[in-house]
């Protein structure tokens, strides 16, 4: 059985490599994107980017795209709180796996 999978997708460069292998796996069935959007601004927490554009890159690659909304300004218990929840929901979904692209970062793999 393939492993039901989400990408964590921040539309950078390792997220697109991330996709590119998960694509390739056999093992892998990807079924979706999801990001942490600031709410505030309507951009990707670490990477400024739209929310727009993260909804045309979703559709150009064909996959549909979770956005996690995180208020502005938001502590740390409060972000715990929504990513658990999100987290939660995933598992009712039955995904398995969520892959991250985080290729430079040895204390994230």
């Amino acid at each position: 059985m393939k492993k039901r999978t989400l990408l964590s997708w921040s539309s950078g460069k390792d997220s697109a490599w991330a996709l590119h292998v998960l694509r390739q796996d056999p093992e892998i069935d990807l079924l979706g994107l999801f990001t942490v959007v600031n709410e505030g601004y309507g951009r990707v927490t670490m990477r400024a980017t739209r929310a727009n554009l993260l909804r045309c890159q979703a559709d150009a690659l064909g996959l549909p795209l979770q956005i996690i909304n995180i208020p502005h300004p938001c502590s740390n218990e409060k972000c715990d709180v929504i990513m658990r929840s999100f987290v939660n929901n995933a598992k009712q979904d039955r995904i398995e796996c969520m892959a991250f692209g985080d290729l430079f970062l040895q204390d994230i793999r």
